[in-house]
């Protein structure tokens, strides 16, 4: 099974909270699945679609519990789907109409006298506002696994819904944001505390653990992958600069001669000459008296200087 499946089937098994969280989900997971069907003088079709049967399982329990109504689930598979089997649970047509009424889905006024986005009374609580997020994400997200991408996105009808729905994560403080794709609009997430944010707040907390354990790991070996490439970088800065001293003394040598230098000078060539891969900090142990890395480097820029005006046939003033 995939990370988004797992995370649905976690969802579709969270207990069922007050009635006004199950309606509040029952209204998401028709308007995001696009469950109604209108058949002309108020009659409807009611059904709820999803790729896993533990959520129309969770829809049957939820209309026979706060509703009274005795649904029918049933399998759908065909070449349309890519032979993906998905579930359907439908209401009996004659209860339809009076599960869209109680639902406050019916508007006289909208297109075939239905509502695009549910009625303030729907998600008055935090409880509703997350049961609605919850139906939303189990009947039209998708996530990506933490291994790959930091990604989750839900599929909205219309930017009105889609609109909505990131309206009530940003409640939350998380960042949701829209965007729109070919005939559909998508609220999506990418920063990964949003992500666990979302996860725990829609009650998949073992989704969120995983998630987080994925994610930890991940910023562990990023890390130690900087720390090794700085480690590297300053590796190689310090054998080019030692290259580079090494090189600048030979040239003295064979031009100046280095017994022509001053004592400190010359006690710092004949070091660095004599121990071409040691840090700084190690030769200035070894000189007498010892010096610290930045004596260390003044000397030898001092001498970098002298084998520049050699090069430059200027005059040398020791």
């Amino acid at each position: 099974m995939s990370f988004a499946s797992d995370v649905r089937g976690e969802l579709a098994r969270t207990p069922m909270e007050d009635a006004c969280c199950a309606r509040s989900e029952l209204t998401a997971a028709l308007l995001c699945g696009g469950g109604i069907a209108w058949r002309g003088r108020e009659r409807y079709a009611v059904t709820f679609t999803a790729s896993e049967a533990p959520t129309v399982r969770r829809y049957f329990a939820m209309l026979k519990r706060f509703y009274g109504i005795i649904g029918q689930i049933r399998a759908l598979s065909g070449d349309t789907l890519n032979n993906q089997t998905r579930y359907q649970l439908a209401v009996p047509e004659e209860e339809a109409l009076e599960l869209l009424h109680r639902l406050e889905l019916l508007d006289e006024g909208g297109l075939f006298g239905l509502r695009a986005l549910p009625v303030d009374e729907t998600i008055r609580n935090n409880c509703c506002k997350r049961a609605f997020v919850r139906a939303a994400f189990t009947m039209c997200g998708a996530i990506s696994h933490p291994d790959r991408d930091y990604h989750i996105e839900i599929a909205a009808p219309s930017e009105a819904l889609a609109g909505f729905i990131a309206l009530q994560l940003n409640s939350f403080d998380i960042e949701a944001r829209v965007s729109s794709r070919k005939s559909k609009y998508v609220v999506y997430l990418k920063r990964a505390e949003d992500i666990s944010d979302m996860l725990s707040l829609l009650g998949a907390s073992k989704a969120m653990m995983a998630f987080e354990n994925v994610r930890v790991k991940k910023e562990v070996s990023n890390r130690v992958n900087r720390q090794l490439n700085c480690d590297n970088s300053n590796i190689n800065r310090s054998m080019n600069a030692a290259e580079a001293q090494i090189r600048d003394i030979r040239y003295i040598d064979s031009e100046l001669g280095l017994e022509k230098l001053p004592r400190t000078l010359r006690d710092m060539a004949y070091t660095r000459a004599n121990n071409p891969e040691m840090p700084l900090a190690e030769l200035g142990e070894l000189m007498d008296p010892p010096l610290g890395k930045s004596g260390v480097n003044a000397r030898l820029r001092r001498i970098a200087a002298i084998a520049e005006k050699l090069r430059c046939g200027d005059e040398v003033k020791l």
